[in-house]
Formats: C-alpha cells, structure tokens, sequence
C-alpha cells in the first residue's frame, strides 16, 4: 500500500481548482460590476428626482417668479428658465443648457451644475422644461416642471438597452396662490 498521491494527482487536483477559482472569480468581478453600474443608474434616477422635488419647494414657497409674459395678455410662458425670488430674498435661476445638456442653478449670482444629460427630447419631439402659467399676465398660478434625462451611459446596463429617457413632470403652485 501506498501513502499519499502522486505527482499527477497532485497537478491534476491543483488544476482542477484553478479552472473553479477563476470561474468564481470571474462570477464575483462580474456581480460587483453590475451591481456598480446599478448602484449609479438608481443615483441618476434619485438624484434627478430630487432635484425636481427641490424646483417644486421653491416654486412652492417663492414670492416672485419669471420671465413673465411678454404681453399682460398672455397667460402661458414656455421657457427655458425659470427664475424665483425666495421668501428671504435669494434669487434663484434654473437654466436649461442645450448645448451642453445641463440644468445649472444659479444662487445669488453662484452658479453650479445640478443634473447632466438633460437632453428634453422625447420620441422625436422636443421638449420645454418650463411651462408657467400666469394670471392677468403678472401672477403666477402654475408651473410645470417637464425634464427628459438620459442616464449617464457609462452606468447603463444590459437590461436597460441603452437607450431610455428619464421623463419626470411635475405641476405645482406658488402657496401664495392657493389662498
């Protein structure tokens, strides 16, 4: 009788748990980069959401908006800005960037970008971000907040087939309009 293995068991084994290694390691790698990808997918979704959610607060508790109409007449201004003045005194201006697809905020005359890939174009027809709707021209009673975003496409997966638009819309009134 013999003890122990052979030279060839030996190999043999250690070559048959290099193929299972690899095999798991390529699973894992594989898995932590979906799950990366996933991960920044649903920050795009999170992040536009709630920056809609911020606009809708400012629009909610702003004191004055713009651009106003052109003519007192007039009661709707499609645009691409909207401008607040906040309760304290802060000016707000939130501008869609065409060229370069970016909503920037602009706080007291402090600019930043806040959302990329706002490209406003969905199934082949454009978009406006802005729609408000005034009263006599001069109050504000409504705006609509309309954004199509295109997820960063470094982060899309397979099951997204790389080409789906984010569209979030939202309608709301300045409190001061409600009484």
């Amino acid at each position: 009788m013999r003890k122990g293995f052979t030279l060839a068991e030996v190999l043999v084994a250690l070559a048959i748990s290099a193929v299972l290694l690899a095999g798991l390691f390529a699973s894992l790698q594989g898995t932590i980069g979906a799950y990366r990808r996933s991960a920044a997918e649903g920050v795009n979704r999170l992040t536009s959401r709630l920056l809609v959610e911020r606009i809708a607060l400012l629009v909610r508790t702003g004191v004055s908006f713009g651009p106003l109409p052109d003519v007192a007449s007039e009661n709707e201004v499609e645009s691409n800005v909207l401008e607040i003045t906040t309760s304290k005194g802060q000016e707000v201006e939130i501008e869609w960037d065409s060229v370069n697809e970016l909503l920037i905020m602009t706080v007291d005359g402090v600019s930043a970008t806040v959302l990329g890939g706002v490209v406003q174009t969905t199934g082949g027809e454009s978009i406006t971000p802005f729609l408000l709707q005034y009263e006599n021209g001069t109050t504000l009673q409504r705006v609509t907040i309309n954004l199509a975003i295109d997820p960063d496409p470094e982060h899309a997966t397979a099951m997204d087939g790389g080409d789906e638009t984010i569209r979030l819309t939202t309608s709301v009134m300045p409190r001061g309009g409600l009484y």
